[in-house]
């Protein structure tokens, strides 16, 4: 059985010498393609040592037409795509052995880094993760980190590979889940996360933007799904509890109004707009201590009890963080593409991310 590893690189090579290494000691019967845009001097070194088949272009095409080119090429039955900021760290045996049972399988990615930011990203993962573990009782699929995943290269050809739209891999897992095909989770990776906070918006827009375009597409057939996306809401966005009875439940009327309207003003830019969004959250968030308080302790329990469940290291006294600071931001990074993506999608306008090119 032969097994198809596919590099997505732009100019530099990053870790993917470290995964080669790894890969010619797996035993697994595999070949290794560079899907490369730009590549450097030290990219094409690599790819002449370890004899890689290369899919490079000397314009830049985008990585999801970049990966859909190197499948093309693909001769094995199953396809494992892995960023060049990613490098695996589990028995690649234990990943084809799930495919035999899967028709993709998200692989579990930690970040390793030192920094405050890069320690709440890696709860963030570890929130991820979850949300595929439910998914994978629930027999459907949310979307993929496409750091690094794998997928049955029937399966992936069937959906018409990757899309031309902002998070290519999220749109990806949500066709796969919606089309019925089955989903699971197995190996283990370490990937890389933003350093600082202005480093972790750029990102967080982005993926938000992209996240937004793919739930807009699906959402006739998500919403079908409330056992699925309820749940995956709340792992995602522990904040929204405290949104609803804060803003929803016991706000004032003109709060509301804000809320709403706020993210309609195309005028303003998207920063502007989540600090006064951020603002409000938390002055109603000072006045609703006691519930504040417990919601918070509840998700609490829950969040270590995942963390030991999953074997998951993560830094416990940065969970306040998290859930007072750090998810009520993404969720208003969240909310606020959202708006904007329903508005751009009603003007029929094309979606897309400022200072991004696809």
């Amino acid at each position: 059985m032969l097994v198809s590893i596919i590099f997505a690189v732009y100019r530099h090579p990053g870790k993917v010498e470290e995964n080669c290494e790894k890969i010619m000691k797996s035993g697994l019967n595999y070949e290794l393609i560079l899907a490369a845009d730009l590549p450097d001097h030290r990219t094409l070194y690599l790819s002449k040592k370890y004899r890689m088949h290369k899919c490079f272009s000397e314009k830049r095409r985008g990585k999801w037409r970049a990966l859909n080119d190197a499948a093309k090429i693909a001769k094995g039955e199953y396809l494992i795509f892995i960023d060049s900021d990613t490098v695996i760290e589990s028995d690649l045996n234990e990943i084809i052995n799930a495919l035999q049972k899967y028709d993709a399988v998200e692989i579990r990615k930690e970040i390793s880094g030192k920094s405050v930011m890069e320690k709440l990203v890696n709860i963030d993962y570890l929130n991820m993760f979850t949300v595929a573990k439910l998914c994978e009782k629930m027999n459907s699929c949310l979307g993929f980190n496409g750091a690094a995943f794998a997928i049955k290269k029937d399966v992936f050809f069937s959906l018409n590979g990757f899309r031309n739209v902002v998070n290519e891999d999220t749109d990806l897992g949500l066709r796969l889940g919606l089309r019925g095909y089955s989903f699971g989770t197995a190996g283990k990776a370490k990937t890389s996360a933003p350093k600082n906070f202005r480093e972790w918006v750029v990102q967080r827009e982005r993926w938000a933007t992209g996240g937004a375009e793919a739930v807009v597409d699906a959402f006739p057939d998500l919403v079908k799904k409330p056992l699925l996306w309820i749940p995956a809401i709340y792992l995602l966005f522990p904040a929204i509890i405290l949104f609803f009875f804060n803003e929803v439940i016991s706000g004032n009327l003109l709060t509301k109004i804000v809320y709403f309207l706020l993210p309609l003003v195309v005028v303003f830019p998207q920063k502007v707009l989540l600090l006064i969004l951020f603002i409000l959250f938390q002055e109603r968030l000072l006045k609703n201590l006691v519930v504040s308080f417990l919601a918070f302790l509840t998700w609490l329990v829950v969040e270590i009890a995942v963390s030991l469940k999953f074997r998951w290291k993560i830094s416990y006294s940065l969970l306040p963080a998290f859930y007072f600071f750090y998810s009520p931001m993404w969720m208003f990074i969240s909310f606020v593409a959202l708006i904007r993506v329903l508005t751009f999608k009603l003007m029929g306008k094309k979606v897309r991310v400022r200072n991004w090119n696809p």
